[in-house]
């Protein structure tokens, strides 16, 4: 960041919640101990101006010394490639740029969840996450991950957020004409669910990071979509041991999952 900005965010620098911070984050850059709230306005504030200025400022005396400058980039190019005015080229440009500068999952996630430019050009950014996805790298694999979490998963074909189940019952993952059917009209309006499935459906060994983004995917994926995901899990899943079994596990913590079917879902674990 530009030293002008590097000042802006000092003065919310707190000792104590850098202290905090610093053992919840390893691998990041030095903190310097400002609250992601504040980041953001910061962010929004930027993104209102020429933020492209601030982002494609990332070498010599511009490079981010700091987590929060880091941060702080990932979500101006959140904010600023929502904007009308940005072509698919240029957006897309800003996420390769980005990804390969992750090193921690904070800054990660942060950013997967700010970049709603994926909105506008589903596909595109699709076929931009493959190398990552397939990348024997920790962060980018978690990045992509991230990304067809917060950006795809509960998107349907006419770009319309779904709601969640809040309570998957055993109902839901039996073989039935009715439950085909559905699973059948639901792969025809998710038209990511099957792709989803399909990339989750291998090894993970990239690292640890990378490992719990998948496991948290399949997790969620199984809370929106629970038949589509017991067919996987049913059917001899490909997933490496430790990423299968913290999957199932996440299954069976979540709140919108009735106990009954947390107790069948254990059987799967390996």
């Amino acid at each position: 960041m530009r030293k002008e900005i590097r000042e802006k965010i000092m003065p919310y620098a707190e000792t104590e919640y850098r202290d905090f911070s610093a053992a919840l984050v390893p691998g990041a850059k030095p903190l310097l101990g400002v609250r992601l709230p504040k980041l953001r306005a910061i962010a929004k504030e930027l993104a209102k101006g020429d933020w492209r200025r601030e982002v494609d400022s990332a070498q010599g005396n511009y490079a981010d010394i700091y987590f929060e400058e880091i941060m702080l980039r990932g979500m101006i190019i959140g904010y600023g490639t929502a904007k009308k005015d940005v072509t698919k080229e240029e957006g897309i440009r800003y996420l390769n740029d980005f990804v390969p500068m992750i090193a921690d999952w904070s800054v990660c996630d942060s950013f997967c969840n700010s970049f709603t430019f994926a909105n506008k050009y589903r596909d595109a950014v699709w076929e931009s996450l493959q190398n990552y996805l397939y990348s024997n790298k920790e962060f980018e694999v978690r990045a992509a991950l991230i990304l067809l979490l917060s950006q795809y998963l509960k998107y349907d074909s006419a770009n319309k957020k779904m709601v969640r189940n809040k309570n998957v019952t055993m109902t839901a993952l039996e073989k039935s004409s009715k439950n085909t059917e559905r699973s059948a009209a639901v792969k025809l309006q998710f038209p990511y669910i099957d792709k989803i499935l399909s990339i989750l459906n291998r090894p993970f060994t990239q690292g640890y990071y990378a490992q719990m983004a998948a496991a948290w995917l399949l997790a969620e994926t199984f809370v929106c979509f629970p038949y589509e995901v017991h067919e996987m899990i049913a059917n001899d899943c490909q997933m490496d041991n430790w990423t299968y079994n913290k999957a199932i596990q996440k299954i069976r913590e979540s709140l919108n999952v009735d106990l009954e079917t947390k107790k069948y879902i254990k059987k799967y674990k390996k």
